[in-house]
């Protein structure tokens, strides 16, 4: 229990909090510093690649010991400057990927919104028809 809390802080402060803050001062300064916004950018997507994965995939792997632990150092390794890790991460896992399955990726997005247009457009009518009859 100490450990998930101490865990939530840790990663909230470096991985998500001190970021954010980074990527305001970088989008206020004018001009852009290019390489840093391409160096936050880098960050927010693997950021985001590890979220989706961890949301997808925590009630299977949280049980694992060491869970929080393992989770907070590899936050900390991809955020803080000293290790450079997001930009390891994302030019030698994330950037192949997409660049490999670009297509099959977009085609499926496509694919997801419209089913999801589609069931809602299906079950908003059905309220509807519900409601006046």
């Amino acid at each position: 229990m100490f450990m998930s809390t101490a865990s939530r802080l840790l990663s909230a402060w470096f991985a998500f909090l001190l970021p954010c803050f980074s990527t305001f001062k970088a989008l206020s300064r004018r001009p852009l510093s290019e390489p840093e916004l391409h160096k936050l950018a880098m960050y927010w997507a693997v950021i985001g690649a590890f979220v989706a994965f961890e949301y997808l995939a925590e009630w299977t792997i949280s049980w694992l010991p060491f869970y929080w632990e393992i989770k907070t150092l590899f936050l900390l390794y991809l955020s803080l400057p000293q290790t450079q890790g997001s930009t390891y991460v994302y030019t030698t896992y994330l950037q192949p990927f997409f660049a490999r399955n670009e297509a099959d990726l977009d085609a499926g997005i496509i694919a997801i919104q419209r089913n999801v247009v589609t069931f809602i457009q299906g079950k908003l009518s059905g309220i509807w028809d519900l409601f006046w009859t």
